[in-house]
Formats: structure tokens, C-alpha cells, sequence
């Protein structure tokens, strides 16, 4: 699993993340900083990268989510907005093999909407990928 932290989750994270053998990157690491979601969300799709974002809006915009069904993607929302960069590593180094399990064992296209205490789950408030009918 290669995790791609989108811009609002910044460098600093995906750099400490790899420091200690996790596989990410970042959109500006990747020269993709500064384009349009329509524009990198295939690109994420087709690397089959694992997306991680603060923006659960991208759910709520029609071509975006679309690209998301449509590339068979995962992405997982930070469920609380932006937060410490410090408490986002640990959560993520102490969720990493939750999430490579998901990775590997759900369908795609699927979103995760990861809480700061660990929770992982399918829906957040009125956000949702896909509803019970698919």
C-alpha cells in the first residue's frame, strides 16, 4: 500500500511516514501540488495510491466523486478536519496495518472516515462514498 497525503495534509507527514519505512507521498512531492482534484484524483486511481484527506467535501462535488467510483479508489477522511501534524503521524503509524489490511481486503471504490481515537468507519455525519444499495 502507498498511501498519497493530499495537499491539506501538507509534506511533512508522508516525509516522516517513509522515514520509518511506510510507503507515501505527497501531491507537491509528487509535482502535482496545486492541481485541480479532477486532475490528480485519476492519476491516484490509476497508481492505485491509498488517498488520505482532510476534505471530506471531495465527496460532495460531483465530477470528484464520480473519478473516485469510476478509478475504484480508496480514500480515507481524517474525521475531525485538521489537527496537530504530530497526534496525525501517531494516529496514522498506529493505525498503518488497519489500513493496509483494509487496503487489501476491501472492494474498491471505498472511503474510511478515520476518527483521532482510532475509529475507522464507512460513514461520518452525511458523508458517504456509496449507500447500501452501491
Amino acid at each position: 500500500m502507498i498511501l498519497l497525503c493530499v495537499e491539506d495534509v501538507g509534506t511533512g507527514i508522508p516525509k516522516a511516514l517513509t522515514l520509518v519505512g511506510c510507503e507515501a507521498h505527497s501531491l507537491r512531492g509528487l509535482h502535482m501540488g496545486g492541481w485541480d482534484d479532477t486532475r490528480w484524483l485519476p492519476v491516484a486511481g490509476k497508481n492505485k495510491w491509498l488517498v488520505f484527506s482532510f476534505n471530506k467535501k471531495i465527496l460532495k462535488v460531483p465530477s470528484e466523486r464520480e473519478t473516485i467510483i469510476l478509478e475504484k479508489m480508496g480514500i480515507v477522511f481524517l474525521t475531525d478536519g485538521q489537527q496537530r501534524a504530530r497526534a496525525t503521524l501517531k494516529l496514522l503509524l498506529t493505525k498503518w496495518d488497519t489500513l493496509e489490511l483494509l487496503w487489501s481486503t476491501n472492494e474498491r471504490p471505498f472511503a474510511r472516515f478515520l476518527s483521532p481515537n482510532g475509529r475507522l468507519t464507512d460513514k461520518y455525519k452525511d458523508y458517504q462514498l456509496l449507500d447500501s444499495k452501491g
